[in-house]
């Protein structure tokens, strides 16, 4: 596990959070402190505008991968999971070089899979301009290794 958390991410929560205080300082001026302004309505308003400018999968595709890097960055595992859901029918994972392989997320399709991995991607040195190709690359079985040594796939869930 070290090597994927070293991959995931370096900063701490408050870290993070600290990322964000302008942009929600920000926000509060121009939209009035008032107890009715809650975080939610920024990230509301964030995901308005993945739609208006037309990011990938609009606000369903970005809020999903939030979802994904959040859960990466405070250490959520898809083990966590309540019985009501449901694992994914694909997993994906990813390794330093001849290590274990480690489970970072599921989909019930290859591409849904494959969004995990992006972040841990970019930080390997994958560019981003490049990650859906390299997602097609996983979704056909491909196992890709980045220059820092780190291996990342995705597989069917029986084969995990």
């Amino acid at each position: 596990m070290d090597s994927t958390a070293v991959v995931w991410s370096d900063k701490t929560t408050p870290d993070r959070a600290e990322c964000a205080r302008k942009a929600w300082a920000l926000y509060q001026s121009e939209n009035g402190i008032e107890a009715e302004n809650r975080i939610e309505d920024l990230i509301s308003d964030l995901l308005h505008l993945a739609e208006v400018d037309e990011h990938p999968g609009g606000a369903e595709g970005v809020a999903a991968r939030a979802l994904r890097n959040y859960e990466a960055e405070t250490g959520t595992r898809p083990e966590g999971r309540t019985k009501a859901e449901q694992p994914g029918r694909f997993v994906a994972q990813t390794r330093q070089v001849g290590g274990v392989w480690y489970t970072v997320g599921d989909g019930d399709d290859p591409r849904a899979a494959a969004g995990f991995l992006w972040k841990a991607m970019q930080i390997a040195g994958f560019r981003f301009s490049e990650l859906a190709a390299h997602s097609e690359d996983l979704m056909q079985g491909r196992i890709l290794t980045s220059n820092d040594g780190f291996e990342f796939r995705v597989i069917p869930r029986d084969e995990s």
